[in-house]
């Protein structure tokens, strides 16, 4: 096989080796992926979204035809009732006890069932589901979406459900190696009880000629960790009433969309895959997919969940970043365990940036692989095909303590970040990163970039005679325009000519500006603040 510098061409080849004859797939090759409506969607289950779309791109520029097809598990049982929860538009909202008492009678209902806790939606299942495909669809990355449950109600379920209910012993066999405790009265079929609603009744029996199942609603466990009282009630309802379980539910969905492709986490490949597999092969009489195995990555140095905090849906990612800066961070190796620290998202974005300066022959490879890289991935980025402006993430977010725009385009016109003659799009791009990286400083930064300018000259009681003047050579050096590097450097000098200790030179600046002894790195922060200002405060003018 060809050595690829990029992982989705490596699957991409997979696919077509697999699938196609000569180099060439006839078929469309359906890219699979899939999520529960169980709440807020983070940022790590939009692996399956966004590693299909790269695999995708890269089947579709060797000339294949494709899909990406996302699931909506909408037919699943609600479990747990989260203490935060996404509004429409993707706000956070701690839930008060009375509001979680509330809502906890709908556990065990299908989440399409269930009404949606904030009332803008038809149900829990759409409200969930829309505010994770805004998140997705704000990256550029479009998907067909498919409910679950309307395709239950469709009869596009009722094939494989048909073929794995006509020999039950033999779903039995096959899931008992991979499920501890089959009952020996097993049957792969969650019924609705027609009396509680709720998606957690035993089958009895079916009769695949009258299509129907009967049930009796008893109590049970869900993900063997929370338990859902039954009723008690005894009927019999219509097998597209009901859902298969998991195990048997993933790979009737191969069949249905005939996916060729489905990238997926380590815990399904060590749970659902391996059992997927088999009753693709023995069951449905079906090859199961070529697959994609991803690390899950950390948050914060920790696995994302409510209890460290570290929990971020795509909307909460757009608020300190571009789309394709986020995205492109999926563009990265999955097998790869990754760290997104989101109080030090500046590397991210700035390797964003050098990744971008790369395609645009900006800025020198380390080797050939790193520029081949950039050559083949960038142009996958749906973003607007134009020379964008990106100003320096760290220094943006000094910039953005300005809250005048008209200051902020100046400054960064002063500093050279932005052309002089800047076009109304070049200063909008500005702009956009300044705001992105002020709400990252204010919210997520390290401290020295959490900061506001103090209004009000106070002059320290304690400045010397010898900072005064050092203060005002600073002023002087920052009218000339000088480099970020070559201020940081000289303020050092104007502190050694005058036997001051730096750090203390240092601490008199950011308390005149920011009130505070300590701040971001003070060279190009001075450049940073607006010219008129800055040397009136270090003059001890205002």
């Amino acid at each position: 096989m060809v050595h690829r510098v990029f992982w989705a061409d490596t699957l991409a080849d997979e696919v077509i080796e697999r699938y196609g004859k000569d180099g060439e797939v006839d078929d469309t090759v359906v890219v699979k992926c899939a999520a529960s409506p169980s709440g807020g969607k983070h940022i790590g289950n939009i692996n399956d979204i966004l590693r299909g779309y790269f695999i995708k791109e890269s089947l579709k520029s060797m000339g294949v035809r494709t899909r990406h097809v996302h699931t909506s598990d909408d037919r699943d049982p609600l479990r747990k009732i989260p203490e935060r929860m996404p509004d429409r538009e993707g706000n956070w909202k701690i839930l008060t006890e009375q509001e979680l008492k509330e809502l906890n009678k709908y556990v065990g209902l299908p989440y399409v069932h269930v009404p949606d806790p904030f009332g803008c939606c038809k149900s829990w299942a759409e409200h969930f589901n829309n505010v994770w495909l805004d998140g997705v669809r704000s990256l550029g990355v479009e998907v067909e979406d498919y409910s679950n449950h309307a395709l239950y109600n469709e009869g596009k379920f009722e094939a494989p459900t048909r073929t794995i209910l006509s020999d039950i012993p033999l779903a039995r066999e096959v899931i008992s190696k991979y499920q501890k405790n089959t009952p020996e009265d097993y049957i792969p079929f969650n019924p609705i009880c027609e009396n509680c609603g709720r998606i957690t009744a035993k089958a009895v029996s079916v009769d695949l000629d009258n299509w129907t199942v009967d049930y009796v609603c008893e109590s049970k466990s869900l993900a063997g960790e929370f338990e859902v009282p039954g009723c008690g009630h005894k009927g019999t309802t219509s097998l597209n009433n009901g859902k298969l379980p998991w195990r048997f539910e993933w790979p009737s969905q191969w069949q249905i969309f005939d996916v060729k492709m489905e990238p997926f986490g380590k815990d399904h490949y060590e749970g659902s895959w391996p059992s997927g597999q088999e009753i693709s092969k023995v069951i449905l009489k079906r090859q199961p997919p070529v697959y994609s195995v991803y690390e899950f990555f950390l948050v914060n140095s920790a696995k994302m969940s409510t209890r460290h905090g570290n929990v971020y849906i795509t909307q909460d990612m757009n608020k300190i970043m571009e789309p394709e800066a986020f995205l492109y961070f999926y563009s990265l190796n999955p097998m790869k365990q990754k760290n997104l620290e989101v109080k030090n998202i500046n590397f991210l974005v700035d390797g964003f940036d050098r990744f971008e300066r790369l395609y645009y022959n900006e800025v020198e490879a380390a080797d050939a692989e790193e520029k081949e890289l950039a050559d083949r991935v960038y142009p996958m980025l749906p973003i607007e095909k134009r020379r964008k402006i990106r100003i320096p993430y760290t220094f943006a977010a000094m910039v953005s303590v300005s809250k005048n725009e008209e200051h902020i385009l100046r400054t960064l016109k002063k500093t050279g970040h932005l052309p002089a003659d800047a076009t109304k799009e070049q200063e909008q791009d500005a702009l956009t990163r300044v705001k992105l990286a002020g709400y990252w400083a204010r919210n997520f930064g390290p401290e020295e970039y959490n900061i506001s300018i103090k209004e009000d000259l106070e002059i320290p009681a304690d400045i010397t005679d010898a900072e005064k003047d050092a203060l005002r050579e600073m002023a002087d050096y920052i009218e000339a325009r000088h480099t970020e590097e070559e201020t940081q450097y000289e303020i050092f000098e104007m502190a050694k000519r005058r036997d001051i200790k730096p750090a203390r030179l240092f601490k008199t600046a950011y308390t005149l500006l920011l009130g505070k002894p300590r701040g971001p790195k003070l060279g190009p922060f001075v450049l940073a603040l607006d010219t008129e200002f800055v040397t009136k405060r270090l003059r001890l003018e205002a």
